[in-house]
């Protein structure tokens, strides 16, 4: 568990390792209430990211200038944040699974990771067929069963 999964925290090394650095700024709302973590705030924290990527580094909330009126609005209001313009549906509506209120409601990394394999599939599938896709992907060739949508 991370706490605050977020594009500022991830940095890139030595062959293009990543590693997850810092704690703390885009909670989800139970953290924020009862100081709660678990591996679904972190879902919630991967959404942020989410929009922090396909954004291209945008703020999150950048129309709010206080980060306690922030916390008041994703707490108390519905604040959450909208797929970039241009991020595609599949994602968007990965995102979007990840910011329910209820974090028993949100898919877990081993669903977002079905998800996620289950877009890439699709993309490359139709861009340079099967065969290709999966030697380029063999560890996905050995189980098929990966693949599965997120509720959203």
């Amino acid at each position: 568990m991370h706490r605050d999964l977020a594009a500022r925290n991830c940095l890139i090394g030595v062959n293009d390792t990543c590693k997850i650095s810092d704690f703390g700024l885009w909670l989800a709302p139970e953290t924020m209430i009862r100081g709660l973590y678990s591996n679904k705030s972190d879902v919630w924290s991967c959404g942020v990211l989410m929009f922090e990527v396909f954004s291209n580094g945008e703020v999150p909330y950048k129309h709010i200038s206080k980060l306690s009126e922030v916390r008041r609005e994703v707490i108390f209001g519905s604040l959450r944040l909208k797929p970039p313009r241009d991020m595609p549906p599949e994602d968007a509506g990965i995102m979007l699974s990840c910011f329910e209120n209820n974090p028993l409601s949100r898919p877990s990394f081993d669903d977002l990771k079905r998800a996620y394999v289950g877009v890439l599939f699709a993309s490359y599938k139709s861009s340079c067929g099967v065969g290709k896709l999966q030697r380029m992907m063999g560890w996905f060739a050995a189980d098929k069963a990966e693949i599965a949508p997120v509720k959203t």
